[in-house]
């Protein structure tokens, strides 16, 4: 009976240490699987060694270089982070789909939790091919508050765009804009 007892204390622990954040597998994926999008992306990028014009402008001051030795894994990084096929958000995102021509088409995806880290999805696709996405990511600490906007665009590059306002110190308003060429 004794062993009863320490069962039935026992398993809502077990239960309850499972993380609720973990991935849905891309087979099962509720939104778009963005992580395995910008994954492929990355090995496309990188098996073309593709040369790329890294213009970066932080607080008003530009700085641009011509790379062909750029780490895609490490900056697309960003965008891999703003992937939102997690469990416990499925009922969190609000999808609209809107078909422009043809087999154009643009689907939203809108948080509806305030909590939630990225705001807004956006793919748009034509004849089954990502052209652009677009992401809102808004994060914040006690000490700052920010708002960040990333495009991505396959055919020619990406930029990410973000203005922090900090309690304490300078505020950041900084742009990344990276275009490539094959």
């Amino acid at each position: 009976m004794r062993k009863c007892w320490i069962l039935l204390f026992l398993l809502p622990l077990f239960f309850a240490c499972t993380p609720d954040s973990a991935e849905v597998s891309s087979d099962e994926a509720a939104f778009f699987d963005l992580r395995s999008y910008v994954n492929e992306e990355v090995d496309r990028l990188t098996s073309r060694k593709t040369k790329v014009t890294k213009t970066i402008t932080l607080n008003g001051k530009t700085e641009t270089k011509e790379l062909d030795d750029l780490n895609f894994a490490n900056d697309l990084r960003v965008f891999r982070e703003a992937d939102i096929n997690k469990p416990a958000w499925l009922e969190k995102y609000e999808t609209k789909r809107k078909a422009l021509s043809g087999s154009h088409q643009i689907t939203t995806y809108e948080a509806l939790d305030s909590n939630l880290v990225t705001r807004q999805l956006l793919v748009e696709e034509d004849l089954g091919e990502v052209t652009r996405i677009t992401i809102q990511r808004k994060t914040g600490t006690v000490l700052s508050n920010g708002n960040h906007w990333l495009e991505y665009v396959p055919a020619t590059g990406y930029s990410m765009t973000t203005r922090q306002k900090n309690r304490f110190g300078e505020d950041v308003d900084a742009r990344i804009v990276v275009d490539w060429r094959f």
